[in-house]
């Protein structure tokens, strides 16, 4: 595992560029997602379809492409950037000490349009938080649960406290092994549809969730433009044969 890093590694002093507008209204929204030194040229060129590429710094870090690389693919993106800097609890890269985590936050989101943070974070982000405010950036609030599966009263608790911080959307990811599952995961997009929301499922029925929720008003479909971020998240190339949508809806031991 690679040492962390930190902000003073970013050496450049690229120009950010004006914001770029996100088409909201689309929905779903298609976020691709970059990870790798190779899927930096997205930034320049998007594959047709896509709305925002989802820049994983963390990930993209862990594999040693250079933060300055990093920053100058998104000064001269052509395509609305959206900033994701994960822990390793919500399925990133690094054990961040909370300083430096802020700090690379700071020094990247002039170069973004949206930023991801996630919810139980919030509190040790008010720096970020205020920038992203003051620059008027879009923000979405995440809430990751990997591990442990969403009880319709812990998405209650969830969406309680999303209305404590404004955002432009807020993002669950949920543990999914089995069909009732996804069905109670399914169910604040139609009950709370005036929250813009995002849901999808992590574990064995992550596919799954990805071909269905969206149609039931989740607001983001994730696709990887160059290697999946998370488990289960298909290619933007990828297509599907009804095979293929019988396994993905019935996976092994689901």
């Amino acid at each position: 595992m690679p040492m962390t890093p930190t902000a003073s590694d970013v050496t450049s002093n690229f120009r950010p560029p004006a914001k770029r507008a996100v088409p909201w209204k689309n929905t779903p929204l298609v976020v691709g997602t970059i990870s790798t030194a190779s899927g930096l040229s997205h930034l320049i060129e998007a594959p047709e379809g896509v709305d925002l590429v989802e820049v994983r710094l963390d990930l993209l870090l862990s594999k040693g492409v250079s933060p300055d690389k990093i920053q100058e693919a998104m000064a001269n993106r052509s395509v609305p950037a959206l900033l994701t800097l994960r822990t390793r609890d919500e399925g990133g890269a690094f054990n961040w000490r909370s300083r430096q985590r802020v700090l690379f936050f700071l020094k990247f989101i002039p170069f973004a349009d949206v930023v991801d943070l996630e919810l139980i974070n919030i509190p040790r982000l008010s720096r970020v938080l205020r920038m992203v405010r003051r620059t008027k950036r879009d923000l979405i609030i995440s809430s990751h649960s990997l591990k442990r599966k969403l009880t319709t009263l812990r998405l209650r608790r969830l969406l309680s406290q999303f209305r404590k911080t404004r955002a432009r959307l807020y993002k669950i990811v949920g543990l999914a092994r089995r069909k009732r599952d996804l069905l109670t995961l399914a169910e604040p997009l139609l009950n709370q549809s005036h929250m813009r929301l995002a849901i999808m499922a992590s574990g064995p029925l992550a596919t799954a969730s990805r071909l269905s929720l969206p149609a039931l008003g989740s607001r983001l479909l994730y696709v990887h433009l160059d290697e999946p971020a998370a488990p289960g998240q298909p290619s933007h190339k990828t297509t599907f044969a009804i095979s293929d949508l019988k396994s993905n809806f019935s996976p092994k031991g689901a």
